[in-house]
């Protein structure tokens, strides 16, 4: 028998694909593409492909996100996204391949959406189908005391996970809604408030990916085009200073929580997290300034990963490379 070793994360609205052997092999978005043909429905695209189609408004075509904040909310669909994915990404695959999944998910999913998780996998092709938590996965990439208590960050697109743990003991884990999208949300409105432009909330999202920091004045600038009172087309210009204006209240918030969950563990634990440290991942983790902002508030030591967006998933691929035990979720 084949056995082909897949790590597999579910982000807020992304598919993120391991191959053991092979590195990072598939990162698609969670859409689904469907057309009616003859009175029997065909897949049209997934991931990447349907996305445009979404944002295109295509004609026509049903387009579905079966897996929104981590979960399904669309088992008939996420099974066939999935197949696809999978289909797609794995070609040498044949009559007595097993695949076996480590599933890396966020620390507040119930047993009931874990089993339905792991159902869908199944029927999307996967044989073996094991949980571990992204805190799990990120805290894998460093090298650390066994018994040391680390905070890791996770800062999705729309959802913030905060976990504490040791490598044989997971002692606390939250789930808040708030990310990403609440920073492209407050640059849109910022915008309009100061630039009296209208933009949609994908292209704040450029704008924060291009320029956005946490320093104080810096003054890096780019472009965009926005539409004004008279339904023009404007070419204008914003600072990075001006994004952090905007955003700068959406990590205050994040850095609250944190806060707020250190006053939860007991002393001894948080006296450990003040000594080891926060890890910080995920997308919004990688905007510049994060360190030192977060280092000034907080008052303890502050890690940052090169790779914070694919940081759970390339520590999920060390995990499937290792010997050593590791912490699961029992089902």
């Amino acid at each position: 028998m084949f056995n082909v070793d897949l790590a597999i994360k579910f982000g807020s609205n992304e598919i993120i694909i391991f191959r053991k052997g092979y590195g990072v092999i598939a990162k698609e978005p969670a859409y689904l593409a469907i057309v009616e043909s003859k009175g029997k429905s065909k897949v049209k695209a997934v991931g990447k492909e349907a996305e445009k189609l979404f944002m295109g408004k295509a004609n026509n075509v049903d387009i579905y996100q079966p897996i929104k904040n981590s979960e399904i909310v669309n088992e008939k669909m996420a099974t066939i996204l999935l197949e696809k994915i999978i289909k797609n990404v794995i070609r040498d695959r044949f009559l007595l391949t097993h695949l076996n999944a480590l599933v890396a998910v966020p620390c507040a999913l119930d047993e009931k959406q874990l089993r339905l998780i792991k159902k869908v996998l199944q029927l999307s092709g996967v044989n073996k189908v094991t949980f571990v938590q992204n805190s799990v996965c990120a805290r894998a990439n460093l090298e650390l005391d066994a018994h040391a208590h680390l905070m890791v960050v996770d800062i999705g697109k729309y959802l913030t996970d905060i976990s504490v743990l040791t490598e044989r003991n997971f002692d606390f884990g939250r789930m808040y809604f708030i990310g990403g999208e609440d920073m492209d949300k407050s640059i849109t409105t910022f915008i309009a408030d100061n630039h009296l432009l209208t933009v949609t909330d994908q292209s704040s999202e450029a704008i924060k990916n291009e320029v956005a920091s946490l320093y104080d004045r810096d003054l890096y600038k780019t472009e965009y085009i926005g539409i004004d009172e008279h339904d023009k087309f404007v070419r204008h210009e914003i600072s990075a200073n001006e994004v952090r204006v905007a955003i700068q209240n959406v990590y205050d918030r994040i850095l609250g929580l944190i806060q707020d969950c250190m006053k939860q563990l007991d002393k001894t634990i948080s006296a450990d997290v003040f000594n080891t440290g926060v890890m910080f991942v995920g997308g919004a983790s990688s905007i510049a300034g994060l360190y030192e902002y977060a280092k000034k508030k907080l008052d303890m030591p502050i890690i940052i990963p090169d790779d914070t967006k694919d940081c759970v998933i390339l520590g999920a691929g060390k995990l499937l490379n290792t010997d050593k035990e590791f912490l699961k979720i029992e089902l």
